[in-house]
């Protein structure tokens, strides 16, 4: 049995609505890539193919699968890319006839009966990818029935939608084999944006799975609330290989929020120290899991930054949407970090439930005081099978044209509007957010402080650039959006949407 892993992926042009180009970053898909090796594990034959990476067409996709002739094609896809999911899906069927195609990641999590409404999927595998789809392979493989496996939708032979019984997440991390790296070919095409990194090669490497936070904005149908960790050993030695055997000078930490268990984070600080292991690195983290004590043992260990969810300047809209976090908390952590020399980038959203045109204010007055080096402000999107997408459906909070293309669903298109606000309003607050953040002195000076090397300051010109030209033609200027992100995606950890957290462009 012969299984092809895709990944179709969108361009920068369908993902943010304008051609940003190279200035923006790209991670490995670390998804895809724990099924990989969880498959060769099992002495399945795979092969890997990130069409995102290397610029490949449905067309030119379907005919490189097709050049290894397999029995089972795997797709991940996030509700954005889906429209390029179909067309794989459409040229597979005319290139390899009777193939199995399989759909996962996001998208086949949250609405799988739409997705098997829109393509003749084999099944689709709903939350954590590796066990669930080890067993699919093997039933397609000997045409055992599918309805006795945990964990999928399919359509039975009458056409009748079937979703069997969710499998169990999968507790012991540790069981599951390192990322199938090898199979990324050129790690080049993987860098974080301009400005995020201090050494290459940057590997990306995720240590948990789930987040114990509600925030209803948030997709976290595939790994859920209850967060599962890799043992402190096997993330050192998880770092170790990556830097014995794909030449890391730089790690980046992908979970939802790394620090999140406080005594396995000082357990891994611990044992890098003891290894004597010392190299740059970055997370993402929630403010409620910091403190001045911690962040100090971080900055010590090599953190030089990290990207923390503020979503709203506004007490009552961080309450509504259950961040669970308060602006005062968000200050304190903030200037502390910057104390202590950690840059810190912020994740805003705009256009939440319960926004006001005064919230909207508070959100850019919040973002402009705060000494953050960078930051992202999105649209709020109501992805299905999140909460915020119940919400929205409801009427209370705003109208939403629940009814878009799926690439309308981009975080940068206003597909949901609070009561009293529109969309206008919402894409030129983004606008005055982003230019009144980044034409401050003091981002001014941060941004200069960042050019290490001529590739660092060809690409950060190359991004104001664009943002000025962005902002001259009326088109918000396009940041990389964030994420958590789920394992049968293209990137790392939880809910999926928001692509990867990482920093913006400039």
């Amino acid at each position: 049995m012969k299984v092809s892993l895709a990944y179709p992926g969108v361009s920068t042009k369908e993902r943010y609505g304008v051609d940003i180009g190279e200035i923006g970053g790209r991670q490995a898909p670390l998804g895809p890539l724990s099924i990989s090796a969880y498959l060769k594990a099992n002495s399945v034959e795979v092969d890997f193919i990130d069409a995102e990476a290397r610029g490949l067409s449905p067309e030119e996709t379907a005919r490189e699968i097709r050049a290894s002739n397999p029995d089972i094609v795997g797709i991940s896809s996030t509700t954005v890319a889906f429209k390029n999911t179909l067309a794989l899906t459409e040229e597979l069927w005319k290139t390899i006839p009777g193939v199995h195609i399989v759909l996962g990641g996001p998208h086949a999590t949250a609405a799988p009966e739409d997705a098997l409404s829109s393509a003749p999927f084999a099944a689709c595998v709903i939350g954590e990818g590796e066990l669930t789809f080890l067993e699919l392979v093997r039933a397609l493989d000997s045409g055992a029935p599918l309805s006795k496996i945990a964990g999928i939708a399919f359509l039975d032979d009458s056409k009748r939608f079937v979703r069997t019984p969710a499998r169990p997440r999968i507790d012991d991390l540790d069981v599951l084999p390192p990322p199938d790296r090898a199979a990324l070919g050129d790690m080049n095409r993987y860098r974080p944006p301009v400005g995020c990194y201090k050494k290459t090669p940057v590997v990306s490497i995720v240590t948990s799975r789930g987040c114990p936070y509600g925030c209803v904005f948030c997709d976290n149908n595939t790994f859920g609330r209850k967060t599962r960790y890799f043992s402190p050993g096997r993330v050192v030695d998880e770092i170790e290989r990556a830097i014995s055997e794909l030449g890391a000078r730089e790690i980046a930490f992908l979970d939802d929020t790394f620090p999140a268990n406080r005594k396995r984070i000082l357990g891994i600080l611990e044992l890098l120290d003891e290894r004597g292991l010392r190299f740059p690195w970055t997370c993402m983290a929630n403010v409620n899991d910091l403190d001045e004590e911690l962040l100090a043992k971080m900055r010590r260990s090599g953190c030089w930054q990290i990207a923390i969810g503020i979503e709203s300047g506004d007490n009552s809209v961080l309450k509504t949407i259950k961040k669970g976090i308060t602006v005062e908390r968000v200050e304190r952590v903030v200037r502390s970090a910057h104390a202590l020399g950690i840059q810190m980038k912020g994740f805003f959203i705009l256009g939440l439930p319960g926004e006001t045109r005064e919230s909207v204010n508070r959100t850019i007055a919040l973002a402009t005081r705060l000494p953050l080096t960078d930051i992202t402000c999105t649209i709020a999107t109501p992805i299905k099978g999140t909460e915020f997408h119940d919400m929205a459906l409801s009427g209370e909070y705003g109208s939403f044209d629940s009814t878009a293309d799926t690439s309308q669903f981009n975080y940068w298109r206003p597909v949901f509007v609070p009561n009293g606000l529109t969309p206008e309003f919402l894409l030129e607050s983004q606008r005055r957010m982003f230019k009144k953040f980044y034409t401050k002195p003091g981002t001014l000076l941060r941004q200069l402080r960042k050019i290490r090397n001529p590739d660092t300051l060809f690409r950060l010109s190359k991004a104001a650039l664009k943002i000025l030209a962005n902002a001259r033609n009326g088109a918000p200027p396009q940041k990389e959006p964030r994420t958590s992100t789920p394992a049968n995606d293209s990137r790392t950890a939880d809910s999926a949407e928001k692509e990867v957290a990482e920093c913006p462009a400039i």
